[in-house]
């Protein structure tokens, strides 16, 4: 159900999240990290920087980096600043009528397994999702699997 953009900005803010606090990254470097294409990169961190999610910094020693802490930021902060989250809102039909009033014949269905979802998506941070990859363990780690060194390498 995620998009290829909604992953590759996961993949980004946890890559992000694993760098030391206060810590730069240049984008070459997400980009290796995250394992996603460098230019596609500058514009999921562009998006991402207008909703606060990241910030950046020109010149030596710049880059990007979370704007706020890792257990701050969800799944749902992440995908919405990269794409249209609201139309997931819309009829699983695409009817134009289709209401709680006026429900299509798969609304309440689709209305549980959408909340579900939502609610999966705003609980779930990426603090969540590092410390899963860190420790190979739990039910996310294939959605950040970035196919690069696990980061506790890098103390080593």
């Amino acid at each position: 159900m995620l998009t290829r953009s909604a992953t590759h900005a996961i993949r980004a803010m946890v890559a992000l999240a694993g760098l030391t606090p206060g810590e730069y990254g240049r984008t070459a470097q997400i980009a290796e990290l995250a394992g996603v294409p460098r230019n596609y990169l500058g514009k999921l961190l562009f998006l991402m920087g207008r909703r606060g999610l990241v910030e950046s910094q020109r010149g030596l020693g710049g880059g990007y980096r979370l704007a706020r802490r890792a257990e701050e930021i969800s799944l749902h902060d992440v995908i919405d600043s990269v794409e249209d989250i609201a139309r997931w809102n819309e009829c699983a039909f695409g009817e134009k009528t289709c209401s709680e009033e006026h429900p299509c014949a798969l609304h309440g269905r689709w209305s549980r397994v959408r909340d579900a979802y939502f609610s999966l998506l705003k609980n779930t941070s990426v603090a969540e999702l590092l410390a899963s990859r860190l420790t190979d363990s739990g039910p996310l780690g294939d959605v950040v699997e970035m196919g690069t060194p696990n980061p506790q390498r890098r103390t080593q």
